[in-house]
């Protein structure tokens, strides 16, 4: 089978809806599907129902980190390839400033 769907989840800002605020994009037999998920907890539901929907791979934002990879990789229980977009050393000031922890 041809590699020929996948899908990109990232982060927003906690306002999003992933029913709606996605972008299909269909460009020489691959349809890539991009979803912006409200938090953390939404990326594993969201990758599963677009693995329910054809997607062969998922890959997510540098946002999550790589405890959610690996959350969304468990769930999905090896049907498809999970990955996640890194950031050097160089850029670990400048991303926790985007995404500051409530904790």
């Amino acid at each position: 089978m041809p590699f020929n769907n996948w899908g990109f989840l990232y982060l927003g800002t906690g306002s999003e809806d992933p029913a709606t605020d996605r972008a299909v994009i269909d460009t020489g037999g691959l349809t890539t599907t991009v979803v912006a998920v409200p938090d953390h907890g939404s990326a594993v539901r969201v990758a599963q129902e677009l693995v329910a929907a054809g997607a062969q791979s998922i890959e997510l934002c540098g946002g999550f980190g790589p405890k959610v990879v690996a959350e969304v990789a468990a769930a999905l229980e090896g049907k498809v390839p999970v990955g996640g977009v890194t950031y050097g050393v160089e850029s670990v000031h400048a991303l926790a400033a985007l995404f500051p922890r409530d904790e």
